[in-house]
C-alpha cells in the first residue's frame, strides 16, 4: 500500500499530511513516449488496470490512518499523472473520493495534481462544490517559467502561457493554485538553475498560492540518471534550495513556500559535501516547510559554504567540476 504520513504545512499551520499514491495507469504522455526527462513515477503505475471502484476502495483504506485523530490534516493525492486526467479517474470516482474527505473533519487541506492541459473549468468547479469548507489546492507542475529550458531541459510539453491559462481557470472554479517549479533542470549552472527559480517565481506570483520547490533528485531510468552517471549531471546543492527559498519567503511572505528535499544527502538527491550534516539541512528545510518559519534554514552552520560560493561566484557547469 502507497499512503504515508508526514510532517507539513496544512492550510498555513503545521500539521500532518496524508499522502496517498492512486493506483492509477500514470501519465498519459509518458504512454506515449513524450515523458519528462526527469520523472520516473509513471514506471510505478500499475501494471494492470485497476476499476474505478477498487480505486475508491484504495482511499477508503488509506484514509483509515488518519480516520479519528486530532487534525489538522492534509490530504495530497499523486497519480502519477493527473488527478483530472478522465483516462485515469473518471468524474464519478473524483466525486466519491471527495465526498469521502468531505464527511472528514479533521481533514483541513486537499491537493490534486494535474497537468495544465487538464485542467477544466467543470470538473475543477464540482470538486470545490464537495469540499467548499476546506482549504482546496489543484497543484500545476509549471516547473519553470522558461519556455525554452521547459523544452529543452524538461521535455514538459507545456509553456507558461498554459499554466496562466490552467491557474486562471482553477481560481474562477473555486480552488487555490500550487505551484511546483524544478531546481536545476539538467544544462543550466548551479547559478543559472538558481535564479531560473526566482525568475519562474517572480512570473508566475500572481497566479499562485503555494509555491512547492521540486528539488531534483536522480530517478532510474530517466535522462537525468544516464548524464549523472557519465558526471554530466549533479543535483542541486542543498545550499542552492535555502538559497531559494529564504529569497522566495522573504520577497513574498504571504505566500506559502514549501520543499521536500527528497533523499538529501545522498548521491541521487540534493546534497553538499555528502556529510551528515547534509541531513541536518535537509530537516531544517522540511521544518521550515511545516512552520514558514525562516529561522530553521538562515541560521545553519556554513559546512561546505564556501566551494559552493566559490561554483555559484564562477557560474561553473557540472561537467566542469569533480563529482561530489
Amino acid at each position: 500500500m502507497t499512503y504515508w504520513t508526514s510532517e507539513d504545512n496544512v492550510a498555513g499551520k503545521p500539521g500532518t499530511a496524508l499522502f496517498i499514491i492512486l493506483p492509477t495507469i500514470g501519465c498519459y504522455r509518458f504512454r506515449i513516449g513524450k515523458a519528462c526527462y526527469m520523472c520516473a513515477y509513471p514506471t510505478a503505475a500499475p501494471k494492470a488496470r485497476w476499476s474505478q471502484e477498487a480505486i475508491v476502495d484504495y482511499v477508503k483504506e488509506a484514509l483509515k490512518k488518519i480516520e479519528g485523530k486530532k487534525g489538522p490534516f492534509a490530504v495530497r493525492m499523486f497519480t502519477s499523472g493527473s488527478f483530472l486526467d478522465n483516462g485515469e479517474l473518471k468524474p464519478e470516482t473524483r466525486r466519491k473520493i471527495f465526498e469521502l474527505l468531505a464527511g472528514m473533519e479533521n481533514i483541513e487541506e486537499i491537493v490534486i495534481e494535474s497537468r495544465s492541459e487538464l485542467v477544466r473549468y467543470d470538473a475543477v468547479k464540482e470538486l470545490a462544490g464537495i469540499v467548499p469548507d476546506k482549504h482546496f489546492e489543484v497543484a500545476i507542475g509549471l516547473e519553470t517559467a522558461n519556455d525554452d529550458i521547459a523544452d529543452v531541459s524538461i521535455n514538459k510539453g507545456n509553456t507558461f502561457e498554459d499554466f496562466v491559462r490552467a491557474a486562471e481557470i482553477t481560481h474562477e472554479a473555486g480552488a487555490r493554485v500550487k505551484t511546483y517549479l524544478l531546481l536545476k533542470p539538467v544544462f543550466l549552472s548551479e547559478r543559472d538553475a538558481i535564479e531560473d527559480v526566482k525568475e519562474s517565481i517572480v512570473k508566475a506570483e500572481p497566479y499562485t498560492d503555494t509555491f512547492s520547490i521540486n528539488i531534483t533528485d536522480i530517478q532510474k531510468g530517466t535522462l537525468y540518471e544516464r548524464l549523472w552517471e557519465k558526471s554530466e549531471y549533479r543535483p542541486p546543492w542543498l545550499w542552492s534550495a535555502v538559497e531559494v527559498l529564504l529569497w522566495a519567503k522573504r520577497k513574498f511572505p504571504e505566500k506559502r513556500i514549501l520543499s521536500d528535499p527528497v533523499g538529501a544527502g545522498s548521491k541521487r538527491g540534493p546534497h553538499n559535501c555528502l556529510t551528515e550534516y547534509d541531513r541536518v539541512i535537509g530537516r531544517a528545510i522540511k521544518k521550515f516547510s511545516a512552520t514558514q518559519e525562516i529561522s530553521h534554514i538562515e541560521s545553519l552552520k556554513p559546512g561546505c559554504k564556501e566551494m559552493w560560493e566559490y561554483i555559484i561566484e564562477n557560474g561553473l557547469l557540472d561537467w566542469q567540476l569533480i563529482t561530489w
